[in-house]
């Protein structure tokens, strides 16, 4: 996915809600913090050579991102929805890449782009995000916040 088309699917982050059924962005904060503990338990494992463990600890976050993936709604969270899903498969093909490599570094790039992301959601998450709302897009969100986003996707999308 190109940087500015990442920018474009990222400027408005209420939508993201909507693409995830309009779960809330509580949820999605705590399962993202799921990801991140377990890729960050993943990279000790790895850097220990203790291979079983840090596979459980990757299945663990790939069963989250799974998860995730499986509750974007395409039908009312484009273009949102599809940059997820991209997102999604790009972290998740780095973790793959990462254990079959034994890269420890993949993992830990892998845990600071979800970082990213997750900073996004929990910013929603504090001003009170939408549990539900239209797909059609109500405004800009802050130019710092959209370009948050906007480059941990882009870093994803580069990384794989």
């Amino acid at each position: 996915m190109a940087p500015r088309s990442v920018l474009k699917a990222y400027t408005d982050i209420q939508i993201e809600s909507v693409a995830h059924g309009g779960r809330g962005a509580e949820l999605v904060v705590s399962l993202y913090d799921g990801v991140i503990d377990s890729l960050s338990q993943a990279h000790l494992f790895m850097e220990r050579k203790e291979y079983r463990e840090c596979g459980r600890q990757c299945s663990r976050a790939l069963t989250i991102l799974a998860g995730l993936r499986e509750t974007i709604d395409f039908e009312n969270g484009e273009p949102v929805a599809g940059s997820l899903l991209k997102f999604y498969n790009a972290v998740t093909s780095k973790i793959i890449g990462a254990q079959t490599r034994r890269e420890s570094k993949w993992l830990q790039e892998a845990s600071d782009h979800v970082k990213s992301v997750r900073e996004a959601w929990a910013q929603l998450a504090a001003q009170g995000g939408p549990r539900s709302q239209p797909a059609v897009t109500s405004g800009s969100v802050e130019t710092s916040r959209s370009a948050a986003v906007a480059l941990s996707g882009a870093g994803v999308a580069a990384a794989v």
